[in-house]
């Protein structure tokens, strides 16, 4: 069994494609966010409500609740095949951390990851449009995208693993059947 990683800044789509490419594998993946997980572990203890509260841990905080996550997705992945839907660049009020450090990744391990991006101003309007709206520039969106790729060269290459890049500009479909296509 394996991991899949798909990653992309907020509001490029990920969750919306991972889940449709979730639907369409039939159960031969189980898709896991990183950031539900991280959350969950959170809310148990007593650090975070909603996912907007994340961004506002400590660094330590963040770090622990990554390596209980990265544990978790480590176990399924021995019995299943994961589509992991997770950031690479996470923004806390400190700054940018890695979504999986290296203490992380080793236990979690991809076998391929997935670039999912989009015009940054595709993202912008669809950031706004969100019900958890950001007030981030095209500019800023430049800067998390370029963080974003840097972030998985350097994982895939400690791995060896490969990086297929996919645009995911506005047919979610299409999107999604090229992951399952990649994907078998």
């Amino acid at each position: 069994m394996g991991v899949t990683l798909v990653s992309g800044v907020p509001g490029v789509g990920a969750s919306t494609v991972c889940e449709t490419t979730r639907r369409r594998l039939d159960g031969d993946y189980q898709l896991v966010n990183f950031r539900d997980v991280m959350l969950e572990q959170a809310a148990a203890r007593g650090l975070a409500e909603q996912r907007d509260d994340l961004p506002r841990l400590t660094a330590r905080e963040t770090r622990r609740l990554q390596r209980r996550a990265g544990e978790y997705v480590a176990d399924r992945s021995e019995v299943r095949d994961v589509l992991l839907n997770t950031y690479l660049a996470v923004e806390t009020e400190d700054g940018y951390l890695p979504g999986l450090a290296s203490d992380v990744f080793d236990g979690v391990a991809p076998e391929r990851f997935v670039l999912l991006e989009a015009a940054p101003e595709t993202i912008v309007r669809r950031r706004r449009e969100s019900t958890r709206p950001h007030d981030n520039t095209v500019r800023e969106v430049r800067f998390q995208q370029e963080l974003n790729r840097t972030a998985t060269v350097e994982l895939a290459a400690q791995t060896g693993a490969p990086v297929r890049h996919v645009e995911n500009e506005e047919a979610v479909d299409d999107v999604a059947a090229e992951l399952v296509a990649a994907l078998r």
